[in-house]
């Protein structure tokens, strides 16, 4: 799967895949769910990243702790983008 892309899960549930991180030799994608107008929302969802032979899935990750460390390295990777922008 690729960052900036749009993916339509069960339920036509569509998400906008924003940063994508790899810890543990596992690949996490921080998401925001598209409304009805398929504009991104404030709401989102960390999803891991499961490869079943050919096919690809997401996984909504819902461990309290694993949400907690994956939400402190996504907001490390927004702090970063935004140093280095400042530095342009």
């Amino acid at each position: 799967m690729k960052l900036d892309t749009v993916v339509t899960l069960e339920g036509n549930e569509k998400y906008y895949l924003a940063d994508k991180t790899i810890q543990n030799d596992k690949t996490y994608f921080l998401a925001n769910k598209l409304d009805q107008n398929e504009e991104i929302s404030i709401e989102s969802c960390i999803f891991e990243e499961i490869k079943n032979d050919e096919d690809y899935y997401l996984d909504e990750i819902v461990d309290v702790d694993k949400v907690k460390y994956l939400t402190a390295v996504f907001t490390s990777n927004l702090i970063s983008d935004i140093d280095e922008l400042k530095e342009d």
